[in-house]
């Protein structure tokens, strides 16, 4: 377009010292330069100040990486391979044994755990009944005790040294029961004291564990996050799939509208506006511009 507004001022200017006899000297050749670098620089600035334009333009798709949640190998792959696929179908699938068994770990676990919690209450209702128990058979006895150190201490003492020393001794090791039924007691109400909001902790833990082994199960089974296109499949079936950003196994293209990215000059962004209706024009298709908004 440049070369083409030069050489009409060109031709333009001979014609007028042709038209009009000018005569050729170093004034009018002067003028006529002069006035045609000042003529053609303001109407190319003004051109491609209010006409903007670029030869860097490019077609822009947005590719999403398909990279697995988990590894394992691959038992499946789709055999759509640049043909439009539906959401949600699945797009390949890995060996899902190994977390399978995880699951069914864990839910046993679980299962056990919550028996052990019943069997700790049962523990602890017996461990209260049988401190109360023996606490009364230890009151019993230090009475007694009491009893036989008190007759010792009469005039005339009804009783043995042996017979002191051995009520002593019993009520001793009933005390002993005592504190050891006290401290069962206590470890059973620890183990069911540790709660968390309202539940105990252990049971908290193993369904937090199997949450999470359910979630990397269902990630087994890779399916398409929207409509769109399979492209550059990297594996087979048999191939073991790793669960690495930098590594995707497959390309996936979202349905989306066509877009062109084109890049201008600063000063003729000024002039562009959202909304405003382009042209371009490929070089396979000479003579022929395509509108877009």
């Amino acid at each position: 377009m440049d070369l083409l507004i030069v050489l009409t001022y060109v031709a333009l200017a001979w014609a007028v010292f042709k038209i009009f006899r000018i005569p050729v000297n170093q004034w009018t050749l002067a003028t006529a330069a002069l006035g045609g670098v000042f003529l053609v620089s303001g109407l190319i600035l003004l051109m491609n100040y209010n006409h903007p334009y670029t030869f860097t333009a490019q077609k822009a798709v947005i590719a999403i990486p398909i990279t697995p949640q988990v590894t394992g190998i691959v038992t499946e792959v789709t055999d759509k391979n640049n043909q439009l696929i539906q959401k949600g179908e699945v797009l390949f699938k890995l060996d899902p044994v190994r977390y399978q068994a995880r699951v069914d770990r864990l839910q046993a676990d679980l299962m056990t755990a919550t028996h052990n919690i019943k069997t700790l209450r049962a523990q602890l209702t017996e461990a209260q009944a049988n401190t109360t128990q023996v606490s009364a058979e230890r009151d019993r006895l230090f009475k007694n005790y009491q009893r036989y150190l008190k007759g010792s201490q009469a005039a005339v003492n009804p009783f043995s040294e042996r017979d002191i020393d051995d009520a002593r001794q019993n009520f001793l090791a009933q005390d002993a029961l005592v504190k050891g039924s006290v401290a069962e007691q206590a470890q059973i109400q620890s183990q069911l004291d540790s709660m968390v909001n309202g539940e105990q902790s252990q049971i908290v833990s193993l369904r937090a564990q199997l949450t999470e082994a359910k979630y990397n199960l269902e990630q087994t089974v890779i399916r398409a996050p929207s409509n769109g296109y399979v492209t550059q499949v990297l594996i087979r079936p048999g191939t073991y799939a790793v669960a690495l950003p930098l590594r995707p196994v497959m390309v996936f293209i979202p349905e989306q509208k066509r877009q062109i990215v084109a890049q201008f000059r600063q000063n003729s962004l000024l002039r562009l506006k959202p909304a405003m209706m382009r042209k371009w024009c490929l070089t396979r298709y000479l003579g022929r511009c395509f509108t877009a908004n």
